[in-house]
C-alpha cells in the first residue's frame, strides 16, 4: 500500500511540474510520502563536481534518494565525455535499474543510448539536452529551458540599458547544449533591438577563476569600450566582477553584469549592488527526476521533456528569495 501511495503521489507531482508554470513557486518544494518499499538501484553519472551548481545538484539527488529509500550510485565524470561513457557502461554492468546522466556535451552519446536500450535500462537526461530523441533514445529530459533563460536575461538588459549596449559575452563550455541555447536565445532577442551589440564572446568554462582571467584579458586587449557583461552562469559573472573591480571599473555603474543560475553567491552580489540580475536555473531537480521514475514504475507514460520554470532575480526581489538559493 505504501508503494502504491508513493507511485500515485509521484504522478501528481510530475503532472504539476509539467503543467502551467508558476513562477512564484519553487519546483523543489513538493514532498513524497516516506518510507518507500521500491528498493530501486539508480546510477547517476555527474559530469564533474568542480562547480557549486553541480555539487548542489548531486546533493539534491542524494537527499531525495535517501528520503525514498533508493540506492543511488554516483560516478564523477571528471569533465570527460569518455569517462562518462565508461561510467555508464559500468553502471549497466552493475545491473542498476535506472541511469541518470548529466551530459558534459551535446553530441556523441550514441553508444550510451544503444547500451542502455539493449540492457533495458531507462535513461534520464538531466539538466542538459543531447542530440538524441526524447522518449526514444532516452526516457525523458529533466531541466530548465535554456533559451527562455537567455531571453529573460536579454529582455531585462534591453530595458535596463534603454536599448543601447556593447556587450561582452562569457560563454560556458564548448559543445554544451546550455551554451548553445543561452547564446542563441540571447542573440536572437537583442538582434531585434537596434543599439544592442555583442562585441566580444569568449569561453570561460563556467568557472569563477576562468571568468576572472578571461575578463582581465579582455580588458587588457580590448580596452573599456563596453558597458555590459552577459555571463552564461553566476560563477563566471562573479569572476568577471572581480576583474572589473581590479581594473577600477565599477560593476552595475560603469558596466552592468547579468548572469544565469540564481546561486546564493549571485543573489548576495545583487543585494550588494554589484551583479545586476541573475536568471534562475535551479539544480534542485530531484523531485522531478524521481517522480518520473516512479511514474514509469507504475507503467504510466512519462513526458519526453519535464521543464522546470525559471525566475529572474534583481534588486527588487533578491533579498526575498535568497534563502531558497543553493
Amino acid at each position: 500500500m505504501k508503494r502504491l501511495l508513493l507511485l500515485l503521489t509521484a504522478i501528481f507531482i510530475l503532472a504539476s511540474c509539467t503543467g502551467k508554470d508558476n513562477s512564484d513557486k519553487n519546483p523543489a518544494e513538493d514532498k513524497y510520502p516516506t518510507p518507500t518499499e521500491q528498493n530501486l538501484v539508480v546510477g547517476f553519472s555527474q559530469m564533474n563536481h568542480i562547480n557549486p551548481w553541480r555539487v548542489a545538484e548531486t546533493n539534491d539527488l542524494k537527499r531525495k534518494a535517501e528520503e525514498l529509500g533508493i540506492e543511488l550510485i554516483i560516478l564523477d565524470g571528471e569533465s570527460s565525455q569518455e569517462k562518462q561513457i565508461e561510467d555508464i557502461i559500468e553502471l549497466v554492468a552493475l545491473g542498476v535499474e535506472y541511469i541518470i546522466l548529466a551530459p558534459l556535451v551535446f553530441e556523441g552519446w550514441d553508444e550510451v543510448f544503444s547500451t542502455c536500450r539493449d540492457a533495458g535500462i531507462p535513461l534520464i537526461m538531466l539538466d542538459r539536452e543531447v542530440d538524441g530523441i526524447p522518449g526514444v533514445d532516452f526516457l525523458t529530459f529533466v531541466g530548465g529551458d535554456f533559451v527562455k533563460e537567455a531571453i529573460s536575461a536579454a529582455e531585462w538588459l534591453i530595458e535596463k540599458t534603454v536599448s543601447s549596449a556593447k556587450i561582452i559575452e562569457l560563454r560556458g563550455r564548448e559543445r554544451a547544449s546550455c551554451v548553445i541555447d543561452r547564446e542563441r536565445g540571447f542573440r536572437e532577442t537583442i538582434e531585434q533591438t537596434e543599439g544592442m551589440k555583442i562585441v566580444i564572446s569568449e569561453y570561460a568554462d563556467f568557472e569563477r577563476i576562468k571568468g576572472q582571467r578571461v575578463m582581465e584579458e579582455i580588458i587588457l586587449s580590448y580596452g573599456r569600450d563596453f558597458n555590459v557583461v552577459y555571463a552564461h552562469n553566476d560563477e563566471m559573472a562573479i569572476g568577471a566582477i572581480q576583474a572589473l573591480k581590479a581594473a577600477n571599473i565599477q560593476p552595475n555603474v560603469d558596466v552592468i553584469v547579468i548572469s544565469i543560475d540564481g546561486s546564493k553567491d549571485a543573489l548576495k552580489s545583487v543585494i550588494a549592488g554589484e551583479l545586476g540580475a541573475t536568471v534562475e536555473c535551479t539544480p534542485k531537480l530531484a523531485e522531478q527526476v524521481f517522480a518520473a521514475i516512479m511514474r514509469n514504475e507504475l507503467g504510466k507514460s512519462v513526458p519526453p521533456k519535464i521543464i522546470v520554470p525559471e525566475r529572474l532575480f534583481d534588486k527588487s526581489n533578491a533579498l526575498e528569495h535568497i534563502d531558497e538559493a543553493f
